[in-house]
This record gives C-alpha cells, sequence and structure tokens, in this order.
C-alpha cells in the first residue's frame, strides 16, 4: 500500500496545529531559557528547510516524477545521487527537524515534548512505511541498495551533501 502525498500533507498539517496548540494553552517552563530555545528553534527550522529543500529537489529531478494532479509526483526512478548516495532517507532526516524546531520556537514544555515525540514519529515512519513503499515500487533493486546505504547518516559529509547545493530543475 502507497500512501498518498495528500494523506501526507494532511498528517503534517495535523503535527504542526498540535504544536501550535500546545505553544498557546500550556505556559512556558524552564526546560530551556525561551531566548536560547527560540534561537535553536530557528537554526533547526532554517536546516530542515534546506535539508528537504536540497534533497527534494534530488527526488523531482533524478526520480523522473509521475504528477497525478497537483503536488509532488511519485518517483518511478530509485534516486541515487548527491545525499541518497549515502542515506536513503535525507529528506525524513531533515523533516524530522521541522516539528521539533515548531517546538523550540514555541518553548514551552508541552510543544517541546510534543515536537521530539513527532520528530521521532517521522523518522520510525520512515524506516517502517517508506521501506515498504520503495521495495514495493523498486523491488530487488531497493532491496540491493538498502543493503548498502544506511537509512540515515549523520557523517559530515552526507550531511554537506544534503545541504549543499541544489541540482539543476533538469538533468545535464
Amino acid at each position: 500500500m502507497i500512501i498518498s502525498n495528500r494523506l501526507r500533507g494532511a498528517a503534517w498539517l495535523g503535527m504542526i496545529i498540535v504544536i501550535v496548540i500546545c505553544g498557546i494553552v500550556s505556559k512556558p517552563v524552564n526546560i530551556c531559557d525561551p531566548l536560547w530555545c527560540r534561537l535553536l528553534g530557528a537554526i533547526l527550522l532554517l536546516i530542515s528547510m534546506r535539508g528537504a529543500a536540497v534533497t527534494g529537489r534530488y527526488l523531482a529531478v533524478y526520480g523522473n516524477p509521475i504528477r497525478r494532479g497537483r503536488g509532488p509526483g511519485e518517483p518511478t526512478r530509485l534516486v541515487r545521487e548527491g545525499p541518497y548516495s549515502c542515506m536513503r532517507h535525507p529528506m525524513h532526516l531533515f523533516l524530522s527537524l521541522f516539528p521539533l524546531s515548531l517546538g523550540l520556537l514555541a518553548s514551552t514544555s508541552c510543544s517541546i515534548i510534543v515536537g521530539v515525540a513527532e520528530a521521532v514519529l517521522v523518522l520510525v515512519l520512515a524506516v517502517t512505511i517508506d521501506e515498504k513503499e520503495s521495495i514495493t515500487r523498486f523491488g530487488k533493486e531497493y532491496t540491493e541498495y538498502r543493503k548498502k546505504v544506511p537509512a540515515f547518516n549523520l557523517r559530515p559529509r552526507c550531511l554537506l551533501k544534503a545541504l549543499g547545493r541544489r541540482p539543476p530543475k533538469h538533468k545535464e
């Protein structure tokens, strides 16, 4: 079973709403100094957005997406270029920072705890749901890729690939 991008978008919106509600209804608690929490949140938000933009462009350029209506297409080719050469789920890694950054920006105990929980959930879902979808979509090719490339890679060289230059809009 492949989950639609529309459902994924709705889940993201729900996660964001929960963090915002936590930030509004709960009182600031001294988990960390609000200024430092917000500064760290802003930095993580920028890193998250940059990493998602770069890795998303690699999927769009090298994944030969089929567009079904509006929104991003589904990849029809296994992407192994750029950050995908050293990590199977670079986009999920950077997207997992998004709820955490929002929690820190709100800087309440509730928002931070929910942000951490949602970040972990994103990583767990990437390994469970996306792995199954990728095996369904790409079969043996993905199984071989999975043996050679880790799901997540925190080595600086790999992270720099994901935060570096985006590929051109079209293959050269």
